[in-house]
This record gives C-alpha cells, structure tokens and sequence, in this order.
C-alpha cells in the first residue's frame, strides 16, 4: 500500500492515481502521458504555424504591381545566382581537398 500525499491540498491518498479531494494527478505515469501528450500537440501546432508562413518570394511574387513583381523576379535571380557560385565554390574546394 502506497501512500502519496497530494501536492495540491496535502491530503494523504492510499493506492490512487487522482487525489480525493481535489482530483489532482498523483501518478507519475499519467503525468508522464500528459506532459507528453501536451508537448506532442504543441509541436503539431508550431508545424502548423511554420506551413502557413509565406515566403518573400511566394508573398510578392504575384502582387498586383508589376513594378513589385519584377523587383522580386531580379532579387530572386541574384539570390539563385550568389548560391550557385557559393555551391560551386564548396564544390570546388571539397575536390581539391580530397
């Protein structure tokens, strides 16, 4: 027989997962599960929020102004431009070392 004080209210409990007065957990397992149940959801949510972010490019990519189209059509070609030198340049590097 396990005797288990409640952090809650301080009632002594005899062989239970939840307090009798006030139904806190006192099971390790339990609050075990739901720690982990909780933190499984809140990284569900963070992925959720991380697929609904745009990106630069995606946002302005179709705006209504041309102007703001083509600024981004030129900003993204450079960006693609700069990582390809830079991967050639790694590229170039790791050939030469091994």
């Amino acid at each position: 027989m396990a005797t288990i004080k409640c952090p809650n209210c301080g009632v002594y409990n005899t062989d239970r997962d939840y307090c009798e007065k006030c139904n806190t957990v006192l099971s390790y397992k339990i609050r075990r599960e739901l720690a982990l149940k909780k933190e499984e959801e809140q990284r569900q949510r963070e992925m959720a929020s991380k697929e609904k972010k745009e990106s630069f490019f995606e946002k302005y990519s179709n705006h209504r102004f041309l102007l703001v189209r083509i600024i981004v059509k030129i900003i993204r070609s450079i960006w693609l431009v700069f990582m390809a030198i830079g991967m050639f340049i790694a590229w170039l590097i790791s050939a030469v070392v091994a």
